[in-house]
């Protein structure tokens, strides 16, 4: 047994080959590539070229996963698209890099241990959050006045308070229940939000 896994069935860390071996299972293609000194593994997910690099790795494993996926140069792929994208989602986040393509990332912590089928099933994830981002379109409600205090700006892309709770912790009003599970935006109670 691996010194990264524990007699519980659970990761404290995990070996690219590992990971390449989880994403097969999968039914996804998976190619251990070093370069630099630097691991990482090359995959399609969601139709999209993604690659999966790991992070605070010693001769146990790796602590933590990052899921990278390219998007090649579009018009629509503006900084104000991207800020909106940061601002509205939690757990992924977009940048543009220095060719002006967009890059999506999503980081997966093992620290204390997790399951093998939760390790499986952020390959679904981000999968998901792939989706979302595919079919993301920053708000936009309408000029309103700004709110005093907040100094005249927005506490959203084009939209002062875009159904935002003005207090951490707490849901924002809204109309009607909310959606749930993969694919909501996570703004009411018990929603995953990507």
């Amino acid at each position: 047994m691996p010194r990264s896994e524990t007699q519980e069935g659970t990761l404290a860390r995990i070996h690219p080959g590992q990971m390449a071996a989880l994403l097969r299972n999968r039914g996804l293609e998976a190619e251990v590539v070093t370069e630099n000194n630097r691991t990482r593994i090359r995959t399609e997910i969601g139709n999209r070229r993604t690659s999966v690099h790991f992070y605070a790795c010693n001769d146990g494993g790796c602590q933590s996963i990052q899921y990278r996926a390219l998007f090649r140069r579009h018009e629509r792929f503006t900084l104000a698209f991207v800020n909106a994208w940061n601002y509205e989602k939690r757990f992924a986040k977009a940048y543009l890099d220095r060719e002006g393509g967009l890059v999506l990332e999503w980081d997966v912590d093992l620290d204390g241990g997790v399951t093998v089928g939760f390790v499986a099933e952020s390959v679904a994830t981000f999968q998901t959050m792939l989706t979302a981002f595919d079919r993301f379109t920053p708000r936009d409600d309408g000029p309103v006045a700004p709110d005093p205090g907040n100094a005249g700006r927005s506490l959203s892309p084009g939209a002062p308070d875009a159904g935002r709770s003005p207090t951490p912790g707490r849901p924002p009003a809204g109309p009607g229940p909310q959606p749930s599970g993969k694919g909501s935006t996570g703004d009411a109670p018990g929603e995953r939000r990507i």
